[in-house]
């Protein structure tokens, strides 16, 4: 079992890390109302701030395996490419759920000339991609549905624990 205030660290850690700011104020007032003390609200905060950190590093280091050799991109090219660029940062501000971002983003992409319609389709194809990366950590967590009630019916297993179906 968690206390409430341990529920509400998590709540504050998920909320941080999936870029939602009216659930990150929820969650620190409902943490300092279960009586999470300011250390407590900082260490949800920088937890949830390095695993954005850890997964946009690791992504980097995905994307630059898949795509192979990145060239320099002169700003010719950048100037040239705004308006795709202004819909690739839409499509990403929605899928990191960063509203501000977001807000931004279509107002750099319509200044730059793209269409109500390709936005509503850049929106179209990022739902698509977040659905499919949700679909994924979905299996995840599904593999734990063998897990016994101890330490291994969480979404992460410690190493070793030696606990769940298979002792992984």
């Amino acid at each position: 079992m968690l206390t409430e205030k341990e529920k509400e660290i998590i709540a504050l850690g998920a909320s941080v890390a999936a870029g939602c700011r009216p659930c990150t104020e929820h969650h620190v007032k409902a943490a300092r109302a279960a009586g999470v003390c300011d250390r407590g609200l900082t260490l949800a905060v920088e937890t949830a701030l390095a695993v954005r950190e850890s997964a946009t590093k690791t992504m980097d280091e995905w994307a630059g395996q898949c795509q192979g050799e990145r060239p320099e991109l002169d700003s010719g090219f950048r100037a040239e490419k705004r308006q795709i660029a202004e819909l690739t940062a839409v499509a990403a501000a929605f899928a990191v759920n960063s509203v501000p971002d977001l807000r931004a983003r279509l107002q750099a992409a319509c200044a730059c000339g793209a269409t109500t319609e390709q936005i509503r389709l850049t929106l179209a194809i990022a739902g698509m991609v977040k659905k499919a990366a949700e679909e994924k950590l979905a299996a995840v967590i599904g593999e734990l549905s063998g897990a016994s009630e101890t330490c291994c019916a969480a979404p992460a297993r410690p190493a070793g624990c030696g606990c769940g179906p298979s002792g992984a």
